[in-house]
């Protein structure tokens, strides 16, 4: 081969076969960009899905925790104490 040809392939302009070893003109074709890849909408609607768990993980703790009506053995006791001092 002439310099010139073993230029272009170290360049990758062109490349050679595999099977039968011939020289062959790399055409480079332009990819376009979609709009929506699919690695982005799944890290969008990833991320959407955590954001509504915690939502709704907060809200079911706000609406349970008061209806869970929890109140410590020293509340009561000092509630006692006071009902007994103001009879």
């Amino acid at each position: 081969m002439d310099q010139e040809t073993l230029d272009k392939l170290a360049t990758g302009e062109y490349s050679i076969s595999p099977r039968s070893g011939r020289l062959r003109k790399r055409i480079r074709k332009k990819k376009k960009k979609s709009f929506f890849s699919k690695r982005k909408v799944k890290k969008v609607l990833n991320t959407a899905l955590w954001i509504v768990l915690i939502v709704a993980f907060l809200t079911s703790l706000i609406i349970v925790f008061p209806e869970l009506d929890i109140t410590s053995d020293n509340k009561k006791n000092n509630q006692e104490k006071l009902m007994k001092y103001r009879r």
